[in-house]
């Protein structure tokens, strides 16, 4: 069975079709089925991803309910996740993760305040997480 290309996937939702064809002409910018959503990349970093639960096999709690508004996560470096929630349409990711924000996808203003902080995140990427010791080794 061949691979669906992400990139062409009908997603069944104007604005999600709109964000994705706009992340899409960024330079360095592709899209990638992760754990359910449509995860967008530059290069090795993660912009955020879009996220509606017609996309997803499973139903994890933090998707969208049924007849929900799609939304955006973006990840962001703290100071940025700080200044994003003072704005009217951004609230903290709904999967408790830090400096991740969420933008539901309700309005062409709400599509624009996801571009954005994915903006803001293509130019000014978030460190990557440190990686956590193996269970069961000591550090030396």
């Amino acid at each position: 069975m061949p691979a669906i290309d992400w990139s062409l996937r009908p997603l069944e939702d104007e604005l999600g079709e709109v964000l994705r064809a706009e992340l899409l002409t960024w330079p360095g910018v592709t899209a990638k089925p992760m754990m359910g959503t449509l995860a967008f990349w530059h290069g090795r970093n993660m912009l955020g991803c879009y996220i509606n639960r017609d996309l997803s096999k499973s139903k994890p709690e933090w998707m969208n309910a049924p007849g929900a508004p799609t939304f955006v996560c973006v990840r962001l470096r703290q100071q940025d996740a700080r200044r994003a929630l003072r704005r009217e349409c951004v609230d903290e990711a709904s999967f408790g993760f830090r400096s991740w924000v969420e933008v539901p996808l309700i309005s062409r203003r709400h599509l624009e305040e996801a571009v954005r902080w994915l903006g803001v995140a293509y130019e000014h990427p978030a460190p990557k997480p440190k990686k956590r010791a193996a269970r069961g080794k000591a550090k030396k």
